[in-house]
């Protein structure tokens, strides 16, 4: 035999090793990603809305400092603990890191958009006080 059909049949056999054993690590994977919890993906998924919720709320006024502070770090603690469970159950990071993210609230300077606010409120509540009182 020559050289060149030795390399060749080396070749075929690695190559059919590799698609023989690809849906058994396939299988393999979707356990794993099987094995997490709906719920706890579920309740992480909760605690971020209640965070947006908290930034929305101390962006419009709802929420003195203080009180926003507190529960933001609470609610990001149960956050982080509910990320590094899910991390554990499938052996990866759970969240990816965006070159995108917003920063948190607290940092984001609202003095314009409070101004905008204002502006807006003030301007339909002139509007609405020019209008004929048998239009209201």
């Amino acid at each position: 035999m020559s050289v060149t059909g030795i390399l060749i049949g080396v070749l075929m056999l690695v190559g059919s090793l590799a698609w023989l054993a690809f849906p058994l690590l396939k299988r393999q994977d979707a356990a794993r990603k099987a094995a997490v919890d709906p719920d706890q993906v579920a309740a992480y998924e909760r605690i971020l809305q209640t965070v947006r919720d908290l930034d929305e709320d101390y962006l419009v006024g709802k929420l003195p400092a203080e009180q926003y502070t507190a529960e933001r770090a609470r609610w990001m603690e149960q956050g982080a603990a509910h990320l590094e469970s899910l991390e554990k159950l499938t052996g990866k990071p759970a969240h990816k890191k965006s070159h995108h993210a917003k920063p948190a609230p607290a940092q984001v300077d609202t003095a314009g958009q409070d101004d905008a606010v204002e502006q807006a409120i003030a301007a339909y509540i002139r509007a609405r006080e020019h209008t004929a009182p048998q239009e209201r």
